[in-house]
C-alpha cells in the first residue's frame, strides 16, 4: 500500500484545509517545531483508517476554538495496483466512503473492508483500543512509543503468525501445544512456573514435614537439656555447700579493716607535707622580693655611669649638626634663584608651542566649515527626494499578508466554483411556449442550474419535481458563499476591485519603496546622524575658529623663546638641584633638633638617678634588706630539708596503696556473698525445671512424633517424584515444539538479523511466544528488554518493526510505516545506522518520518517537507 495524498480539514489545530500530495513510494520526511502539527497529521492518518466514523468519543478532533466544525480526512492510495480513495467525516454529518478501483463501499461495509485489508479489528464501541490496532498499531509508531514494541507486537501476533504460516507452509499451533499445556497444568499444581518452587500439595507436604521435624527436634533438645540440668544441679549444690562452709567473705572484710587504718595514717602524713610546702613557698617569695630590691639598686648605679658617657657624646654631636645646618641654608638660597630663572624661560617656550598649535587649528576649522556647508546642501536635496518617495509609497501601500491570503482564496474559489458547477444539475432548454419554475415563468432558451429542489410546471401536461443528485451540494454552496464573503472582505480591506489590481498596486509600492531606500542611503552618506547634526557641527567649528584666533592674539612675544625641550630640561635640572639642597637642609635641621633633644633628655634622667642614689632614706632601707636576705636564706634551707624528709616517709607509705587495698577487699567480700546467693537461686530454678519436664511425658511424645515424621516423609517423596517426572516430560515436549517453531519462524529471524547487524554486529535476538523481542544476546550475554537502556530499546523498536514489515510484505499484506520522532534518544553513530536501515527498507515500503530536528535528518537524500510551509500553501 502506497499513500499518494492526504487531505485534512477542520481537524484539531488545522482549522482550515491542509493538503499533502506528491507522497513518494519510499521515504517521506516531514519536519517542524513542537506543536507545528506533525503528530496531528499522523493522528489524522490513524483516524481515517482505524477509528469508527460514527464513534461518539471523537469530539476532541474538533478544530480548536470551533465547536461546530466538521473534522474530515481524505486519503488517496494505491493497493495491489488499484487506485483507492478513502474519506471519513467525524462528529457532525458522519460519513465514510471507500473506493477501490471501480468498487465503492460505504459506511460499516467500508470499515470492515479496511480492517480486513490492513490487519486490525474494529472496536465494538468506544475508542480504538490497543488490542484492536493489529498491524497498524505495530507499524504506525506514535510519539514517545518507539521503545514499547512488546505490547504492540502481541496485539499483532495473530497476523504475524498467519504471515509466517503462509511463507513456511507450516502452522505454529499443533497438537503438541495442547499436550504441553496439559502437562504444565499438572506440573503447576506441584511447582511454580518461574522459580520452580513447591506449591499446592507438594508445598503442603513439605510444610507439614518441616513442622513435624522442627517439633521433634525441639523435644530432642528438651530431653538433652533435661539430662544436662540434672548434672548441673549436682555440681551447683556441691559448690554451694563448700562455699557455705568456708565463708570466704569474712576473711576479705577483716583485711579491708586493716588496710583502711593504714590509709588513714597516710592521709594525715600527706596533710603535714602540704603544710610544710605552703610555708616554704611563702619564705621563698619573701626572699625573692628582697633579692629583687637589691638587684634594682645595683642596676641603678650601673645606669648612672653609663648615662654620664652618653651625655658627653650627645653634646659633641649637637655642635657638629649646627655647623652642617648653616652650610645647607646658604646652598638653598643659591639654587632658588637659579630655579626661578629656568621657570621663566620654560613659560616662554610653552607659549611659542601653543602659538604654533593655534595656527594649525585655525586652518583646520576653516577647511571643516567649508566641507560641512557643502554636505548640508547635498543632504537637504536628498531629504526632499526621500519625503516625496515616502508620500507616494504610502498612497499605494498594500498589506503583503492580506495579498497572499487573497491569492490563496482566489485559487480556492476557482476550484470550488468548478466543483460546484460540476456537481450542480444543469437543464438546457429551448422553448416554443412557456413553463414555470417554482411559479416563475420561463420562456425562450437558456440554462437552468438546479442547486436545490425545484418544481417545474408543464401546463396541461402536469409538473416535474427536480431533486439534485449530489448529497453534499448544499454544503459546497455554503462553503462557496463563505469563501466569496471572505474574498469580498479582503478586496474591501485592500481597497481594490480585483486580485490583478491588488498585484499591480503591490508592484508599484515595491518600486516606490526601493526608491525610498535609495534616497535614504544617499541621505545617510551625507548626514549619517541627520542634517541638524551637520548644522550643529558647522556652528561648533565656527565657534572654535573664533576661540583659536582670540587665544593667539592674547599670547606674548615669543620671538626670543628657546626650544621647548632645552627649556624643559634646564628647568628640570634647576628644580632637581633645588629639591636636593632643600632635602640636605631638612636633614641637617632634623639632625640638629634631634641632638639637642637627646642631650637635654639624658641630662634630666642622669640628674634624677643621682638624686635617688644619694637619698639618706634609700641608703638606710638598702642596708636593712641586705641583712634580711641572709636571714631568709637560712629559713628557706631549713624548711626545704624538713619537707623532703616528710615526702620520703609518705612515698614509703604509698607503695602498697592502702586505700586501694581496702576497696579491693570490700569488693571481693561483696562478690563472694553475691555469687553464693546467685548459686542458691540457680539451684532452686533447676529443681523447678526438672520437676516440670519430668511430669510432661517427654519420651512418649518423642516416639509418636517419629512415626508422624516417617509418614510425612513418604508423602513428600511421592509428590517430589511426580513433580520431577512432569518437569522432565515438559522439558522434552517443549524442546521438540521449539525446534518445530524455530523452523517456522525462520523468515522472521532472517529479517531481524538483516537489520540487527547494522547496530549490534554478531548479536541475536530471541522472540517470545507472541513473536515480540524477548532478549538481546551480545558476546555471550543475554539481556532482557527491560535491562537495556531507553535509547537501545528505542533503536530495537525501529529495527524490529522494519523486520515485521518485511515479513508482512513477503506474505502479500499491505505495509505502511509511520515514525513520529522515533530516534530522539539515539546518538549520532547509531542514528546513521538507523538511517541506512530506513533507506534500505524504503526500497520495499513507504515510510513517513516526522521529526522536530530537521538538522539531524538532512542527509537522508530526500526532500524535507516543513509542516509550516504546507499550512501556508493551504
Amino acid at each position: 500500500m502506497k499513500l499518494q495524498s492526504i487531505a485534512i480539514q477542520e481537524f484539531k489545530q488545522f482549522t482550515g484545509r491542509l493538503v499533502i500530495d506528491d507522497l513518494q513510494p519510499g521515504l517521506n520526511l516531514f519536519t517542524g517545531p513542537n506543536e507545528a502539527g506533525k503528530s496531528t497529521v499522523a493522528e489524522a492518518v490513524r483516524a481515517v483508517f482505524l477509528e469508527r466514523y460514527k464513534a461518539s468519543h471523537l469530539k476532541d478532533l474538533l478544530p480548536w476554538g470551533k465547536a461546530s466544525g466538521q473534522p474530515s480526512v481524505e486519503v488517496s492510495f494505491e493497493l495491489d495496483g488499484a487506485q483507492c480513495r478513502l474519506s471519513k467525516q467525524f462528529v457532525t454529518r458522519q460519513r465514510c466512503e471507500l473506493k477501490i478501483g471501480q468498487a465503492v463501499f460505504g459506511e460499516d461495509e467500508a470499515e470492515d473492508k479496511l480492517a480486513a485489508l490492513l490487519g486490525f479489528s474494529r472496536a465494538a464501541r468506544g475508542p480504538l483500543k490497543a488490542e484492536n490496532a493489529g498491524v497498524p498499531g505495530l507499524l504506525w509508531v506514535q510519539q514517545g512509543g518507539t521503545h514499547e514494541v512488546r505490547d504492540s507486537t502481541g496485539h499483532a501476533a495473530q497476523y504475524l503468525r498467519d504471515a509466517l504460516s503462509q511463507l513456511s507452509g507450516g502452522s505454529e499451533s499443533a497438537g503438541e501445544d495442547a499436550l504441553i499445556a496439559a502437562v504444565q497444568r499438572e506440573l503447576r499444581q506441584l511447582l511454580t512456573a518461574r522459580t520452580q518452587k513447591s506449591t499446592g500439595p507438594l508445598a503442603e507436604a513439605e510444610t507439614t514435614l518441616a513442622a513435624l521435624i522442627a517439633e521433634r527436634d525441639e523435644l530432642e533438645q528438651q530431653r538433652q537439656q533435661f539430662d544436662e540440668n540434672i548434672t548441673r544441679l549436682a555440681s551447683q549444690q556441691q559448690a554451694y555447700d563448700d562455699t557455705q562452709r568456708k565463708r570466704p567473705w569474712e576473711l576479705h572484710e577483716q583485711k579491708a579493716v586493716l588496710a583502711q587504718q593504714r590509709a588513714d595514717a597516710a592521709a594525715e602524713l600527706e596533710r603535714s607535707v602540704q603544710g610544710l610546702a605552703q610555708s616554704l613557698q611563702v619564705s621563698e617569695a619573701e626572699l625573692a622580693l628582697s633579692l629583687q630590691q637589691e638587684q634594682g639598686a645595683a642596676e641603678l648605679e650601673a645606669a648612672v655611669a653609663r648615662e654620664r658617657q652618653q651625655l658627653d657624646a650627645a653634646r659633641a654631636n649637637v655642635a657638629a649638626a649646627q655647623t652642617e645646618h648653616a652650610q645647607a641654608a646658604s646652598g638653598v638660597a643659591q639654587f632658588e634663584q637659579a630655579s626661578v630663572d629656568a621657570s621663566r624661560a620654560l613659560e616662554l617656550a610653552n607659549a611659542a608651542v601653543t602659538a604654533a598649535d593655534l595656527r594649525s587649528q585655525i586652518g583646520f576649522y576653516r577647511t571643516e566649515s567649508e566641507r560641512l556647508e557643502a554636505a548640508i546642501a547635498a543632504a537637504g536635496k536628498a531629504n526632499d527626494a526621500l519625503l516625496e518617495a515616502a508620500r507616494e509609497a504610502a498612497a499605494v501601500e498594500v498589506d503583503e499578508a492580506k495579498l497572499k491570503r487573497l491569492a490563496a482564496l482566489n485559487g480556492e474559489l476557482t476550484v470550488l466554483r468548478a466543483r460546484t458547477e460540476a456537481a450542480m444539475t444543469r437543464i438546457e432548454y429551448r422553448l416554443n411556449g412557456a413553463l414555470t419554475v417554482d411559479g416563475a415563468p420561463v420562456t425562450g432558451e437558456g440554462v437552468l442550474r438546479v442547486d436545490d429542489e425545484k418544481l417545474i410546471g408543464l401546463g396541461d401536461l402536469g409538473e416535474l419535481r427536480v431533486i439534485p443528485g449530489v448529497s453534499d451540494l448544499s454544503a459546497q454552496l455554503s462553503e462557496l458563499a463563505s469563501l466569496e464573503a471572505r474574498h469580498a472582505q479582503l478586496l474591501q480591506a485592500l481597497g481594490v476591485a480585483s486580485l490583478g489590481e491588488a498585484e499591480a498596486r503591490y508592484e508599484q509600492w515595491k518600486t516606490l519603496t526601493a526608491q525610498q531606500k535609495s534616497q535614504a542611503k544617499i541621505l545617510d552618506v551625507h548626514a549619517p546622524q541627520g542634517i541638524d547634526a551637520l548644522r550643529a557641527a558647522l556652528a561648533s567649528a565656527a565657534a572654535r575658529l573664533q576661540a583659536s584666533n582670540d587665544r593667539l592674539a592674547g599670547l606674548p612675544d615669543v620671538s626670543a623663546a628657546a626650544p621647548l625641550d632645552a627649556a624643559r630640561r634646564n628647568a628640570e635640572i634647576a628644580r632637581d638641584a633645588l629639591e636636593a639642597a632643600r632635602k640636605v637642609l631638612a636633614q641637617a635641621a632634623e639632625k640638629r633638633s634631634t641632638g639637642i633633644a637627646t642631650a637635654e633628655s639624658l641630662a634630666a634622667q642622669l640628674q634624677r638617678k643621682e638624686a635617688q642614689l644619694s637619698d639618706e632614706a634609700y641608703c638606710r632601707n638598702r642596708a636593712q634588706w641586705q641583712t634580711k636576705i641572709v636571714e631568709q636564706r637560712v629559713q628557706v634551707d631549713a624548711l626545704r630539708r624538713q619537707r623532703e624528709g616528710r615526702e620520703r616517709e609518705l612515698e614509703a607509705v604509698r607503695l602498697d596503696d592502702p586505700a586501694a587495698e581496702a576497696k579491693r577487699y570490700r569488693a571481693s567480700a561483696e562478690l563472694a556473698r553475691n555469687e553464693q546467693h546467685e548459686r542458691q537461686v540457680r539451684i532452686a530454678h533447676l529443681r523447678s525445671q526438672l520437676e516440670t519436664i519430668g511430669a510432661s511425658g517427654l519420651g512418649e511424645r518423642l516416639a509418636a512424633l517419629d512415626a508422624q515424621v516417617e509418614q510425612a516423609t513418604r508423602r513428600k517423596d511421592e509428590l517430589s517424584l511426580r513433580a520431577s517426572a512432569l518437569s522432565l516430560l515438559d522439558e522434552v515436549l517443549v524442546d521438540e515444539r521449539d525446534a518445530a517453531v524455530a523452523q517456522l519462524r525462520a523468515p522472521l529471524t532472517e529479517r531481524l538479523g538483516h537489520y540487527l547487524k547494522r547496530i549490534f554486529p554478531q548479536s541475536t535476538i530471541a522472540l517470545s511466544d507472541d513473536l515480540s523481542p524477548a532478549t538481546l544476546d551480545r558476546h555471550g550475554r543475554a539481556d532482557t528488554l527491560d535491562a537495556l537502556s531507553f535509547g537501545t530499546r528505542e533503536q530495537l523498536g525501529i529495527l524490529t518493526r522494519l523486520a515485521y514489515a518485511d515479513l508482512l510484505k513477503a506474505s502479500g499484506r499491505p505495509t505502511l510505516l509511520m515514525l513520529d520522532d522515533a530516534a530522539v534518544h539515539t546518538d549520532a553513530a547509531r542514528r546513521d545506522a538507523i538511517k541506512r536501515a530506513l533507506i534500505d527498507a524504503a526500497t520495499r515500503h513507504q515510510i513517513l518520518v516526522f521529526t522536530c530536528h530537521p538538522e539531524l535528518w538532512d542527509d537522508l537524500g530526500v526532500r524535507q517537507r516543513a509542516i509550516e510551509d504546507l499550512k501556508v500553501a493551504a
